[in-house]
């Protein structure tokens, strides 16, 4: 799906890590948690087990989107309580109505608040415009669905129901927010981005 994978645009900051030193102590705080080095270990994989079975190996650039995702959220189901934590208040309650309304309807949080070299690391890799991103305060969340087996994967129509769950969701709690599915001039949007609107 190279050229429909075209959401590594969404914001998402990549990071490329070696190891799990500084950069994943950093991440720890914006959502990695602390996961047993076996439970890391079965989310690396590839294979058919591994939560990234449904993401292809290159993107459209033929850089290694694998090692990319792996390094950016190890373990996204396993981290989904922690990033759902590091957010706004008023936003991480949207996110988990959204999801008792729709249990049928799987998704995690694959970023939420980032650090700043994260942020510094997102703007010169081309993956987000500014600095000065509503993910730095909280105040931002980038949405990855699942497939019935645990996966992530990117359907446009599956997005469009998780944006109809959250905006539903962020109206019946009074909340404003926006969906990058609407934004402009980002090659092929930010489907997964939702971000709060400042009252």
């Amino acid at each position: 799906m190279t050229r429909n994978l075209r959401f590594l645009h969404l914001g998402l900051p990549i990071v490329v890590l070696i190891g799990f030193g500084s950069d994943a102590a950093a991440q720890g705080a914006t959502g990695i948690g602390s996961r047993s080095p076996p439970a890391i270990a079965a989310n690396l994989l590839s294979g058919p087990g591994g939560v990234y079975a449904k993401i292809p190996a290159r993107d459209e650039y033929g850089r290694d989107q694998l090692a990319m995702f792996r390094a950016w959220n190890p373990d996204p189901v396993g981290n989904h309580e922690a990033n759902l934590r590091s957010l706004d208040p008023a936003l991480a309650n949207v996110v988990r109505k959204a999801q008792a309304d729709n249990p049928g309807l799987r998704f995690v949080i694959g970023s939420g608040r980032r650090t700043d070299k994260l942020q510094r690391q997102a703007v010169a890799w081309g993956w987000s415009r500014t600095q000065d991103s509503p993910h730095r305060s909280g105040n931002a969340v980038d949405v990855w669905p699942l497939d019935p087996q645990g996966h992530v994967y990117f359907d446009r129509q599956v997005q469009k129901r998780i944006a109809i769950a959250l905006k539903k969701a962020a109206a019946e709690l009074g909340v404003s927010i926006r969906w990058g599915g609407y934004f402009h001039g980002f090659k092929d949007m930010d489907r997964s981005h939702f971000e709060r609107v400042p009252p």
